[in-house]
Parts: structure tokens; sequence; C-alpha cells
């Protein structure tokens, strides 16, 4: 019996090596994912720029809750599209700094961590567009604290408190 048990193992273990490492077949049109996944790099350049308003606006000592309460919403609802997932596991083996983008991925600050909902490839689309869009608003509206009027109007009204 113990003659069996080592090869059966090696057969084992080789087979679920072979299972884990086959690629998840995505359901759907991969053109529709490849635009869906445009947005979402959109979105989370974006985002990035984002967290550099952030450190001028805390350093022009402007409020900005409200941003922010918008910011953690669309942080909690943001996803990947199928097929385009980040990996930390990217790194491994790779010889270069941190920071630099290396062949087909684009290094981040910023990373999403949300599991990824059960949509179709068209409404992965529609979710990630409408993602865009609000990146889009909230980034607008930390540009807007940012001009000059807005920073001295609001600079002069927590002075008088």
């Amino acid at each position: 019996m113990e003659k069996f048990k080592k090869p059966f193992l090696l057969l084992l273990s080789a087979g679920i090596m072979a299972a884990c490492s086959q690629e998840k077949k995505i359901e759907g049109n991969p053109e529709i994912y490849a635009e869906a996944n445009d947005y979402h790099q959109k979105s989370l350049d974006l985002r990035e720029e984002i967290l550099e308003l952030e450190k001028q606006v805390k350093e022009a000592g402007i409020d900005y809750s409200e941003l922010k309460d918008q910011l953690k919403t669309w942080d909690k609802d943001i996803i990947e599209v199928p097929g385009y997932e980040h990996s930390h596991d990217d790194h491994e083996g790779h010889d270069h700094e941190h920071g630099e983008a290396h062949e087909g991925h684009k290094e981040r600050k910023y990373h999403v961590h949300n599991p990824s909902k059960p949509f179709s490839d068209a409404e992965h689309l529609d979710y990630q567009k409408v993602l865009y869009e609000e990146m889009v608003l909230i980034h607008g509206k930390f540009k807007r604290l940012l001009t000059p009027e807005v920073m001295e109007s609001d600079s002069a009204s927590t002075s008088k408190q």
C-alpha cells in the first residue's frame, strides 16, 4: 500500500496545480470588457489625481468633509472588470523599482479590493461608465475647491469663526 501512496499523492498534487493554474473562463464579449476596463482605468487615473488634490486641500485648511464622504462611497462601490484584475503577486520575480510600470501593468498608488459583482459584460460596462461619471464630478469638485476665489472665501469664513 505504501508504494502506491507516494505516486498517488504526486499525481493528485500535479492535478490540483494544473487546475489552479488554468485561467478562469469569463463569459461575455471581450471587447465589451475591454471598454469597461478603459472606463475603470480612467476612473482610477482620476482617483489617483484626487490623492494629491486631497493633500493640497488639507494643507490649505479647506473643509472637504462632504467630498470625503462621497469618496468613501465611491471607494466602496468600485470593482475591477473581470479578466483585468490586478494582482499583488505581479511583483514577484520582477526586478524593477517600486512605482515603475512593467509590461501590461500600470503601477498604481490606489488599488481596488472590492469583490466583483455578478454582472453581464454589458452591465459591467454600464457600471464602470456610471462610476467614471461620478469620479469626474468628484474630481471637478476638488479642483473647484482649489481655485483661488474658493480658497479665499473658505479661508475667510473659517477665520471669522
